[in-house]
């Protein structure tokens, strides 16, 4: 036997690698459509949260006293409240009144167990590790895919089309493997983005030195001197940082070794990419302004909101959505035709 005969065919790695990854796939594509309306979800099963105002900055600063460790995530219009998390990842919600609307322990709902699972599969470390992995081989299950729809004989039309017969019945095998072939052909780009996006996520360090290698240049920007007046509580940290960077809005504060980060008018990230950082007298010690960093560092910043659609309004939204779509159509029509081919060859 030649070593060509031995060695898998594409329709053969595509099959294994679609047996393997439908799962993962399925449960990233749930979960990951759910968490585009996370703030959404919490109002609703949680409705002390529905504030008719956001806390205002100076409001919030005088809650975030109290806390010495974790971080904060400022107040904006989707979400109005105060959100802080500890190091035991329970979150805190406040008012303007610095009240406790509600805390959440970790794992503690559906929509703790949904941000982990899609973060890292609940596994921390080891989830990322493995994540990264599957993103991998998912990148290579499309291509696969793409590789054996693309039309050689025939028309495009031709080989986009479906028939539809009851998926029970011995034709629906037909159907299931034409839904499949259209969904993954016509969707291929959505589904490419959302792919690549999350695996680029998991390999944020490896993926951001590259680009920046690739992507050298860099350009002036003029920001104003940093004040040297000192910090003692958040709310002069805030009047510093909103002095150094004037055209950003403190988005994520650290609370234990205080730290700001701020987000530009027309930064895509939704938590910003510039640094305020204080020095143990309380003075600024540094600012890092995402303008003035390499162009790579700014378009691996991209890459965290393009995943989950926090550019683009509601039609990229919308598109997003259909990547879930796809991703759920996908592995769904593959495991089932597989299964009804295998029970036709048996009878």
């Amino acid at each position: 036997m030649s070593l060509k005969r031995k060695l898998p065919t594409l329709t053969q790695w595509h099959r294994w690698l679609g047996l393997t990854l439908s799962l993962w796939l399925l449960l990233m594509a749930i979960s990951g459509s759910l968490l585009l309306y996370k703030n959404d979800f919490l109002q609703l099963f949680y409705p002390q949260l529905n504030l008719a105002q956001p806390v205002t900055t100076t409001d919030a600063a005088a809650a975030l006293d109290q806390f010495d460790n974790g971080y904060a995530l400022m107040p904006t219009a989707d979400r109005p409240w105060l959100e802080v998390v500890n190091s035991d990842k329970t979150h805190f919600y406040y008012d303007a009144s610095a009240n406790l609307l509600l805390k959440r322990e970790y794992l503690g709902d559906l929509t703790s167990w949904l941000v982990e699972l899609h973060h890292h599969l609940a596994l921390n470390e080891l989830g990322k590790d493995i994540m990264g992995i599957l993103g991998l081989l998912s990148l290579v299950l499309i291509g696969t895919g793409l590789t054996r729809w693309w039309p050689r004989r025939g028309s495009l039309r031709r080989a986009l089309s479906v028939r539809f017969f009851n998926p029970f019945t011995k034709r629906g095998s037909q159907t299931l493997w034409q839904l499949h072939r259209f969904t993954g052909a016509v969707l291929f780009i959505p589904v490419a983005i959302a792919l690549i996006t999350g695996t680029a996520i998991m390999y944020a360090a490896p993926v951001k030195s590259a680009l920046i290698f690739l992507l050298p240049f860099t350009q002036s920007v003029e920001t104003p001197v940093p004040p040297s007046l000192t910090a003692d509580n958040w709310q002069q940290r805030l009047e510093l940082a909103k002095q150094s960077l004037p055209t950003a809005q403190a988005r994520l504060l650290y609370l234990q070794e205080p730290r700001i980060r701020a987000k530009h008018t027309d930064e895509w990230h939704p938590n910003g990419r510039n640094y305020i950082e204080f020095s143990e007298t309380g003075a600024v010690s540094q600012v890092i302004d995402e303008r003035e960093t390499p162009l790579g560092n700014q378009v691996s910043n991209m890459i965290y909101p393009t995943h989950v659609a926090a550019i683009g309004g509601a039609v990229y939204l919308f598109i997003v959505l259909l990547s879930g779509l796809a991703l759920i159509v996908l592995p769904v029509s593959g495991l089932w035709f597989y299964i009804k081919r295998r029970q036709l060859k048996k009878s």
